[in-house]
């Protein structure tokens, strides 16, 4: 059996387009500097209030900031919101003991709300200008000092709240940081500093508008059939908006089902043993195919699996009389993987297509990626589940790909930002250039440049020229062009992908399954799904936890390496036929988890990012598309916490905004709870991708989750336990 993604392209997952003019314009600008001062303190605050306080105040922005942060709303009688603002969540990261025993630090307690000067008409004009907003940045300094001395001469005792204001930045350069050796990146697309939609604005298209209308999720919460489901029906589902992050222990119904016993763990210990020990016994890989549209991606990939034997004559055959009949005569090799009739109406590949073959030591699991932009989603949903990659060049129309318009950076970049650490770069269509030999040399030294700089390890880069279509150097080679400068001690394709290396399986680890297949079943009770096993170990008959959802299915089936199976482990790319009392909780972007060792649901964390290139800078409030595994979610950046150097340092904290190629740590809120994990526990399950406008525009790291804040003491409203936790597994 082969299966093939049903990933549904989503059109863009760019976000509805407002007007910056309707944005600007809808409020004075007085409005939007005070709401820039007191929005920390006050995230929930509008600017309708704001405009009336200043028309109390007859427009003066000093008296208006110092009003509300004195809690002047609160005392005019505005009615208090029972949730509790994400800015007070913040507060719980402090330890409430240090407040007795630690003096408290005033100037930092009133730092963050401090007011800032008035920008006088000309500065306001000139606000894009990067060496002005360096001046206002001193200015501020200079002004929050000296009212700060001053408040303190004046025996001057910030509140509570200011307080606990105080202790964030202590509690946040705690924050575990990513070595940036390891996690860093060069710009996207070239970066236009004349364009001035790169520079800073008063207000962004993705700042704070509490009159845009919410987005609503991408990633479908569909049944089997693509009935669109109600999220608020699943079984247990807990009441999202009240709640960051739980542990699905919290709303499991089955605390006491065990994934399976003690003597089939051994059983099936035993079983993985016995195979990982055969002499015939292969390694497996997940190797994803990746490279600019028209690169030649299917039509290579189904060729080898022709030559392989993987594809009959006859049906190799039909495929070319179709294709012919068509008039696309050079599809047919394509047609082997390209299997929907949109799809091959087209020519262009729209979703991730899986297939299975063996070379002489591997065991391969092919996931041929889309190359158009607009199925980027798609592309990064198979990539998720690669170890290894084959980004395809075409070597006639080398720079239309490797443009800003082209998706061989975008494809690269992704690629290295998901885990990949070991690629082949083939350089396709040789035979249209007559097999150049200066035309490859070039084409491989801009490229390795690029992947260099992108901090790929140049000895985990290899390069071979191939035709895809004539199959010269896929398995064999005999063309005497190529021949005279590339000679038979050199590799062909399919000896790269069987020396590729064989990465770590993580076996002792609690199980995870990410669903990115979810199939029609014709038995009532039963579903299908396939992904890939992140870690563990499963066997038939185990028990399993679905998140979102909190039910448990049985495993009743597994098809591992195109074969049936007794087990299946962490790396392996299987099929599993389900038992579920509830088929439409499955959907892509499930996960399937050890019931008593659970994957954490969130939707608040904090994040080490990595900007590529931005059509405006990060700011708070800034909307984005999140990518993880087979999810996508909207999301917001609700906090810039640091700025970080090469060496992983805290450079600048509390920015007012990051630009490109910035290294950073965020605070990302999603628009429900989804399945996450740390990086530091799960690394595939704990990277992600920010999207914008149809754009990649930064990649990241899960650091640190939010817990639930407990339930207000009657006491003190700020009384509070520490709630951020690492979920150790």
């Amino acid at each position: 059996m082969s299966r093939h993604r049903f990933l549904k392209n989503m059109d863009g997952d760019d976000f509805e387009d407002f007007k910056e003019e309707d944005d600007l314009g809808e409020y004075d600008d007085e409005v939007y500097d005070v709401y820039d001062v007191v929005v920390e303190k006050f995230p929930d605050i509008t600017y309708p209030e704001i405009e009336k306080v200043l028309m109390d105040f007859d427009y003066n922005v000093d008296d208006a900031i110092d009003f509300i942060l004195n809690g002047g709303l609160n005392n005019k009688g505005k009615k208090k919101n029972n949730k509790k603002p994400p800015q007070a969540v913040n507060i719980i990261n402090n330890n409430n003991n240090n407040k007795k025993s630690e003096p408290v630090n005033t100037n930092k307690s009133t730092s963050k709300g401090q007011r800032r000067p008035r920008k006088s008409t000309s500065e306001n004009n000139n606000s894009n200008n990067n060496s002005n907003n360096n001046d206002d940045d001193d200015d501020n300094n200079k002004n929050k000092n000296n009212n700060n001395n001053n408040k303190n001469n004046n025996g001057y005792k910030p509140s509570s709240l200011a307080q606990d204001l105080s202790a964030i930045t202590n509690t946040i350069s705690n924050i575990k940081i990513i070595n940036d050796k390891e996690f860093s990146f060069q710009s996207l697309y070239k970066n236009n500093k004349d364009n001035v939609t790169n520079s800073l604005k008063t207000l962004s298209i993705g700042g704070n508008n509490n009159n845009k209308v919410p987005v609503e999720s991408k990633t479908p919460y569909n049944t089997p059939i693509g009935t669109p489901i109600n999220d608020k029906n699943l079984p247990h589902s807990p009441k999202e908006s009240l709640i960051d992050s739980i542990n699905a222990t919290t709303v499991n119904k089955n605390l006491n089902v065990k994934q399976h016993s003690i003597n089939r763990k051994k059983e099936l210990e035993e079983m993985v043993h016995v195979a990982f020990s055969s002499s015939d016994n292969k390694p497996h890989l997940n190797m994803v195919v990746i490279g600019h549209v028209d690169a030649g991606k299917s039509t290579t990939m189904g060729h080898i699996l022709f030559k392989l034997g993987y594809v009959d004559k006859r049906t190799m055959s039909k495929f070319e009389n179709e294709s012919n009949r068509m008039g696309k005569s050079s599809f047919h090799f394509a047609w082997v993987l390209d299997e929907q009739e949109e799809e091959r109406e087209r020519g262009v590949t729209m979703d991730v297509c899986v297939r299975y073959f063996e070379t002489e030591h591997r065991r391969i699991t092919l996931l041929d990626a889309p190359g158009h932009r607009d199925f980027i989603p798609n592309m990064i949903s198979g990539t998720t589940q690669a170890d290894v990659a084959i980004l395809l060049i075409n070597a006639s129309e080398f720079e239309a790909g490797f443009s800003a318009e082209g998706q061989t950076k975008e494809h690269a970049l992704l690629a290295k930002s998901l885990g990949i650490m070991e690629l082949i770069v083939a350089v396709n269509k040789m035979d249209s250039i007559e097999w150049d030999q200066s035309r490859y040399d070039y084409i491989v030294e801009t490229i390795k440049t690029f992947l260099v700089h992108a901090k790929f390890n140049e000895k985990n880069i290899r390069f071979i020229p191939i035709s895809g279509f004539t199959g010269e150097n896929l398995i064999d080679r005999q063309e005497s062009k190529l021949l005279k400068w590339y000679d038979s001690k050199q590799p062909t394709l399919i000896e790269c992908i069987d020396s590729f290396s064989v990465g770590e399986r993580l076996l002792n680890k609690p199980f995870r399954m990410n669903i990115s297949d979810v199939y029609k079943s014709s038995s009532k009770g039963y579903v299908a799904v396939g992904g890939k096993i992140e870690a563990g170990l499963l066997g038939n008959g185990d028990k399993i936890l679905i998140s979102p959802g909190n039910d448990i299915c049985t495993i009743k089936s597994i098809r591992r390496n195109n074969l049936e199976s007794e087990w299946a482990v962490g790396g392996d790319n299987v099929d599993l036929s389900l038992v579920v009392e509830n088929p439409s909780i499955l959907r892509v972007g499930c996960i399937l988890s050890d019931p008593e060792k659970p994957i954490p649901l969130s939707k608040r964390f904090i994040a080490q990012i990595v900007t590529f290139t931005l059509p405006i800078p990060m700011t708070n409030g800034y909307q984005v598309v999140f990518h993880a595994h087979s999810m996508e979610e909207p999301a917001t950046i609700t906090r810039l916490i640091s700025l970080l150097d090469s060496n992983g340092a805290v450079s600048k904290k509390n920015p007012r905004c990051i630009s490109d190629t910035c290294t950073a740590l965020v605070e990302i809120t999603l628009g429900r709870l989804s399945c996450l994990e740390l990086y530091s526990s799960y690394r595939q399950l704990g990277r992600f991708t920010l999207r914008n406008g149809g754009v990649t525009i930064a990649a990241g790291l899960i650091t640190e989750f939010y817990d639930n804040p407990p339930k207000k003491s009657s006491s003190s409203p700020l009384t509070t336990t520490t709630t951020t936790t690492s979920n150790k597994k």
